[in-house]
C-alpha cells in the first residue's frame, strides 16, 4: 500500500491512498491547525477500530447471529508527554439483535484483535487491549484481550 501526501497549509494535509479516495487532516488550534478536519492520530484511531468493526461484522454475519445495530466506541489512553504514544485501548461494542449474541460479539472482537485485522495487530504488543460488550441494553463485564506477546514475535 502507498498513500500520497500533500501539504496545503500550515497544519492542514490532503492525502489519498491506494483507493484513490482524498482524506483531509489538520490539528487543533492550540497545535497551530485550525481544526478543520480530523488530526493524524485521530485518523489513525478510526483506522485500526474500523479495520476490527469489520472483522466483527463479517464473524457475526457468517455466525448467522440476528443482528439489528452494530457499533464499537474506543477508548485511547495515551501518555501524557510526548510522544503521546497508546497506553491503552478499550473497545465497546454496542448491539442490537437476539439475546445469545454477546458471546458471539466478545469471540468475535478478540479474533479480530488477535488474528485478523492487521492494523490494530500492527500497534505493539505491549499495549493493554480490553473490551466490553452491551447487547439489547445489557452491558457485559469489561475483560483483558489476550494478545500474545511471545508467540506473536515468534512468527515475525
Amino acid at each position: 500500500m502507498k498513500a500520497y501526501l500533500r501539504h496545503i497549509e500550515d497544519h492542514t494535509i490532503i492525502a489519498k491512498s491506494d483507493s484513490n479516495h482524498w482524506v483531509a487532516l489538520d490539528t487543533g488550534t492550540a497545535s497551530g491547525g485550525t481544526g478543520a478536519a480530523s488530526d493524524p492520530f485521530q485518523t489513525f484511531v478510526i483506522g485500526f477500530s474500523g479495520c476490527a468493526l469489520v472483522d466483527v461484522a463479517d464473524i457475526v454475519k457468517k455466525s448467522r447471529k440476528e443482528i439489528t445495530r452494530l457499533e464499537m466506541l474506543v477508548d485511547v489512553t495515551r501518555a501524557e508527554s510526548v510522544p503521546k504514544i497508546v497506553r491503552s485501548v478499550e473497545f465497546h461494542l454496542n448491539a442490537e439483535g437476539a439475546p445469545s449474541l454477546a458471546e458471539t460479539l466478545k469471540r468475535a472482537l478478540e479474533l479480530s484483535l488477535t488474528k485478523y485485522c492487521s492494523a490494530s495487530l500492527s500497534l505493539d504488543r505491549a499495549i493493554p487491549f480490553r473490551g466490553r460488550v452491551t447487547v439489547n441494553g445489557a452491558t457485559g463485564e469489561l475483560w483483558e484481550i489476550a494478545r500474545k506477546t511471545e508467540e506473536y514475535y515468534a512468527q515475525s
